[in-house]
């Protein structure tokens, strides 16, 4: 009776070690199943806490971003940041003078070959345009920053600041290196 329990007990032990295996080995497969239902990436790369040079073909500096984060997108290469501060000299010059522009914006796009920028979302833009000896301040919520033609375009509402001048209106042109610009038709004008 006793050697029966034993066999009992030890044939209990087998199927029960034998279980634990086939199930351990079923387990090593899960895994790998997992693995083919992650989706791809949704950015190819992201960093945070950096400061972006892009340089022009002449190896001048075009424009610095820094951001609290920046990430390329794989199907189109363009770049998103996010808490950023841009900063551009507009063609001829000197790199870091009384020129230099500056944004700021809760976010922005910036295509992988250079061209035009979107911000968004608290938008400031400040600088002296080329030849005027006045700084200019620009607020809105949504600008695009054409580097090539240097042209700021908004197309909503919009504060201006000149001066003493305080502008509002609901378009505006800036072309940074000639200093000219344009509010939309019907737009207000307040000096103080």
């Amino acid at each position: 009776m006793k050697g029966a329990r034993v066999t009992g007990l030890i044939l209990l032990l087998a199927l029960g070690g034998g279980a634990f295996w086939y199930l351990q080995g079923r387990g090593d497969k899960a895994p790998s199943a997992k693995a083919e239902e992650t989706p791809q990436a949704a950015y190819d790369y992201e960093a945070h806490d950096v400061v972006l040079r892009q340089m022009g073909p002449d190896g001048r500096l075009t424009y610095q971003i820094e951001a609290k984060e920046i990430t390329q997108l794989p199907a189109s290469g363009r770049v998103t940041a996010q808490g950023l501060t841009l900063y551009h000299d507009p063609p001829g010059t000197p790199i870091g003078g009384p020129n230099r522009w500056t944004l700021t914006a809760d976010s922005g796009e910036l295509p992988a070959e250079g061209g035009v920028i979107t911000l968004s979302g608290h938008v400031r833009a400040h600088g002296i345009p080329v030849g005027k000896p006045t700084a200019l301040t620009v607020t809105t919520e949504h600008l695009q920053y054409d580097m090539a033609a240097q042209e700021l375009r908004i197309d909503e509402a919009v504060k201006l600041v000149w001066g003493t001048a305080l502008l509002e209106g609901h378009s505006l042109r800036v072309n940074i290196g000639t200093g000219k610009f344009t509010l939309g038709p019907g737009d207000a004008t307040v000096i103080p």
